[in-house]
């Protein structure tokens, strides 16, 4: 039995899509034009897309760029890229956790959503933080940023890597793929979108020239996990308490934040837009909880009104089995209203004046074939039976081909809840750990504190009878002193009194008296020369000292004078003289 070639049975299954044979004929007598040649790259991209996700391949290892060479004006043009970039488009090999070497990859979303070239400073200090590339950060991370950076800027806070940390939570939403958001406590910043869908085929390469070896500020390599763990606190904390409380009683739409010319004048976009309006009234809260509003009011009309559509959705595959059926039957009554022309059996193809792009695949021998037929009939049945058996294994194809999507995305839908999982359980286990140890510290330290109390009530026990101990000693010393003191008084008074009358002072006065006799006498004797009173002339007797001591009176005649004082002895010196020279 004859198997009909390969080139046939694809022209037949592409004529059963076209409207006419001769339309058919004409376009492929046509040049591939640029939307051809993007469909065919299209549908090759599905075709690896498929086969690499029945192989299990992680979702960057599958994607491929569906961009076109005619979009890189337009990146460049809203992402504010000036001529020290270089933007390319991905081949079709390339994926984009492996770019081509010195560029790295973007997606056209971030971009939609303000990211724009240079990366500001304090997107690329934060990414170098957490060691991922911001490639690997879904779309609406950056207006997450970029709404917080122009928040902190107007109210004059430090945009830095600490700070950040403090506002923001990294999720993982997969392999390679994360989310950045405010914390859920802070809710002053709204209007992010959920979900952008087809986001991670539209990526492009860009590159930039510069003589630096790392002209981003971060490392653009891509990493399966991020460092999520906060830096280590400064010398100089920020202080966030004056910002939270502002921010407590507001809420900002993040798409009213992150417009052009707001980004422009807080220098997060070079584009050089100037600012519309006043910036005061642009921040207020009530243009900003009015826009909030407003937006949520139309995006639930729009839900609202695809209520209908989500309900016909819901069966999709009985939506393309009825189109399949439709599809088939008109194909299959267009086939049996076919017949087969005589001219291009009896006369031969002319394909010397065509050019091999646009000359038939068809094999000469067939039409012989279909000449030998003597039963037309027999061959419009054989015919249409056929095509009818390859509308059906084109709609098994396809059917096989869908539940395998179905199948590959249940995959990795389960590989990421179990990666989500994993990670939960190490969190978890995590948490657990350092809950643990946190118990363990803060037993250890209640304990410490329970052994410093005892000790410190002992020792002030041991104190306060050390004190009264001492209070008591000091009062008897007192006591004693007192006494001692009483005692001391006493004994010198009855000293004294002893000493004035014993021979010791007796003699000790006796002494002295003797003293100051001599002294006394001595210097009588000296007036007495000084008025020319010789010895030699007049031998007198009382002008010898021992005789003048000698013929002193003793105590008891002194003490016989009664309250008289005793006489002095330089008063009894001069008596003596008086008395010699009245004896003269």
């Amino acid at each position: 039995m004859y198997s009909p070639d390969s080139s046939v049975v694809r022209n037949v299954a592409e004529s059963i899509d076209s409207p006419s044979l001769t339309g058919t004929r004409c376009r492929e007598d046509e040049i591939p034009s640029l939307t051809d040649l993007h469909r065919a790259r299209i549908l090759r991209i599905d075709h690896d897309e498929a086969r690499l996700a029945a192989q299990g391949c992680t979702w960057y290892e599958i994607k491929a760029s569906t961009l076109r060479k005619s979009d890189i004006s337009l990146i460049k043009d809203k992402a504010g890229i000036s001529e020290l970039y270089e933007v390319v488009v991905p081949r079709v090999e390339a994926r984009a956790h492996r770019p081509s070497a010195g560029f790295y990859t973007f997606y056209v979303n971030q971009i939609d959503w303000s990211l724009r070239f240079p990366i500001p400073k304090f997107i690329s200090s934060l990414y170098a933080h957490l060691e991922v590339s911001p490639s690997q950060l879904i779309p609406n991370s950056f207006s997450s940023l970029l709404s917080l950076g122009i928040l902190m800027k107007f109210y004059r806070v430090s945009c830095s890597t600490y700070t950040l940390m403090q506002l923001i939570q990294i999720k993982r939403l997969g392999l390679g793929k994360f989310y950045i958001s405010n914390k859920k406590e802070l809710t002053f910043i709204g209007g992010n979108p959920s979900s952008h869908k087809g986001w991670m085929s539209r990526y492009f390469f860009i590159k930039r020239i510069s003589s630096r070896e790392n002209p981003w500020g971060c490392d653009m390599l891509w990493r399966d996990n991020a460092h999520t763990l906060s830096p280590l606190t400064p010398k100089q904390r920020p202080d966030l308490t004056n910002f939270l409380e502002v921010m407590r009683e507001k809420c900002f739409n993040a798409q009213e934040l992150i417009e052009e010319d707001l980004l422009c004048h807080f220098r997060f976009s070079g584009k050089k837009v100037q600012l519309v309006g006043d910036l005061g009234d642009r921040m207020t809260k009530a243009e900003m909880m009015k826009a909030l509003k407003e937006r949520k009011a139309n995006l639930e009309e729009a839900s609202s009104s695809r209520v209908p559509r989500k309900e016909k959705r819901k069966t999709p595959s009985e939506g393309r089995k009825r189109r399949k059926k439709r599809r088939h039957g008109e194909g299959a009554t267009e086939t049996a209203r076919m017949t087969i022309p005589e001219e291009p059996v009896t006369v031969p193809i002319d394909t010397s004046s065509k050019s091999p792009e646009q000359q038939s695949t068809e094999v000469p021998y067939d039409f012989d074939l279909v000449k030998s037929v003597l039963d037309l009939a027999v061959l419009e049945t054989a015919s249409l039976h056929f095509m009818q058996a390859l509308v059906w294994t084109g709609e098994a194809a396809n059917r096989l081909s869908q539940d395998t999507e179905e199948v590959v995305m249940t995959r990795r839908s389960m590989d990421g809840v179990l990666g989500r999982h994993n990670d939960l359980l190490k969190q978890l286990e995590e948490m657990r750990a350092h809950e643990d140890r946190e118990k363990e510290s803060l037993r250890l330290d209640l304990d410490t504190a329970r052994a410093n109390d005892l000790s410190s009530k002992a020792l002030a026990q041991s104190l306060e009878a050390k004190v009264q101990r001492l209070e008591e000693e000091n009062k008897a010393l007192q006591t004693e002193v007192k006494k001692l003191q009483g005692e001391v008084a006493f004994s010198w008074q009855l000293g004294k009194v002893e000493f004035l009358q014993s021979k010791v002072f007796d003699c000790l006065c006796s002494g002295r008296a003797s003293i100051f006799f001599e002294q006394g006498f001595n210097g009588f004797l000296a007036q007495f020369r000084a008025n020319d009173y010789s010895e030699e002339e007049h031998p007198t007797s009382f002008l010898d000292v021992e005789q003048a001591l000698a013929e002193m009176p003793e105590d008891s005649e002194g003490k016989s004078l009664g309250s008289e004082e005793a006489p002095r002895l330089d008063v009894f010196l001069l008596r003596s003289f008086c008395t010699y020279l009245d004896d003269e």
